[in-house]
């Protein structure tokens, strides 16, 4: 009975596992976080978790975009612009190429 991947073939199998791994504790914390935030807010409505577990996984990949990219920040508030801009399909793609 297989209860998961096996061990890393290599050493960048073994990066793109454990990237994933932050990747998405990050997202989970970011996540709660984001709920407090905006309900922090007293004129905007609180935010669905849901809506919050979306958003933060935008936020983390913006995050290690703009600490990965020779343009940092300005290079990951193009990512989420584009994102917005691309509506559903680039939800379905967090990988979303740079333009």
């Amino acid at each position: 009975m297989d209860d998961g991947p096996g061990t890393p073939l290599n050493t960048r199998e073994f990066a793109i596992r454990w990237t994933a791994i932050l990747e998405e504790h990050f997202a989970t914390r970011l996540a709660e976080t984001l709920g407090t935030l905006v309900a922090a807010s007293p004129d905007e409505p609180p935010l669905k978790p849901e809506q919050c577990a979306v958003l933060a996984r935008h936020i983390v990949q913006a995050l290690h975009v703009a600490a990965t990219s020779p343009g940092g920040v300005q290079e990951a508030v193009h990512y989420l612009a584009q994102v917005a801009a691309e509506g559903e399909s680039a939800r379905r793609n967090p990988d979303t190429q740079l333009r």
